[in-house]
């Protein structure tokens, strides 16, 4: 009887005890499947600045994806979800969208080519035409591209405009002739000597 009391003494504590820790986790679970918090707003914020924020109110922070985008510097968030504002459980993550800043493109070279070859190829790369300037040259033909900024090879933000110093073709000297006809030909002579020709007559 004594070895079976003892026994009886150690067994129920020990079932108390397992069933008693077993209602708490159970307990715990629901709990913790049922609260829920209200998602803040990270966009524009660091995933490190972020992942903080979230931190402080149980909600792992999860990386959907990185993209491109012009509007957002890089590394900062661009979108999330859950939207800022909804609720959702306590540790269920937040998933966000990485900016990887203005995607950049290669300058391509165009110097020595016409106004109208590079047309379609500013689209193709993704640049766009920008300040044309014109100026008188023999080095190149009329409407050769002679200089460009940004110079060719360089990497560029898309959409950046590239200027262009186009050539007019070398500039020619002409001179309109005057209607001489029945006027005194000392008075001719003088005029034609005040631009530079020598009249002869005989």
């Amino acid at each position: 009887m004594t070895n079976d009391r003892i026994f009886k003494g150690i067994l129920y504590p020990l079932l108390f005890l397992n069933v008693f820790f077993l209602c708490a986790l159970v307990a715990s679970r629901v709990f913790l499947r049922g609260e829920t918090v209200v998602a803040p707003d990270v966009t524009g914020k660091t995933y490190a600045v972020a992942g903080e924020e979230l931190g402080r109110k149980r909600i792992p922070l999860a990386l959907r994806a990185r993209q491109f985008d012009a509007r957002w510097p890089k590394g900062t968030i661009i979108s999330q979800s859950p939207a800022a504002g909804e609720r959702l459980k306590v540790g269920r993550p937040l998933r966000v969208v990485l900016s990887l800043g203005s995607e950049e493109v290669i300058v391509p070279r165009l110097v020595n080519r016409s106004l109208e070859a590079v047309t379609p190829l500013f689209r193709e790369v993704g640049l766009v035409k920008g300040r044309v300037s014109f100026i008188h040259t023999s080095q190149y033909p009329a409407g050769r591209i002679m200089a460009q900024d940004p110079p060719a090879k360089t990497p560029a933000q898309r959409d950046t405009p590239v200027d262009m110093l186009v050539s007019q073709g070398e500039l020619e000297d002409k001179f309109v002739m005057p209607d001489l006809l029945g006027r005194p030909a000392e008075a001719v002579r003088r005029q034609l000597a005040a631009q530079g020709f020598n009249l002869t007559y005989g």
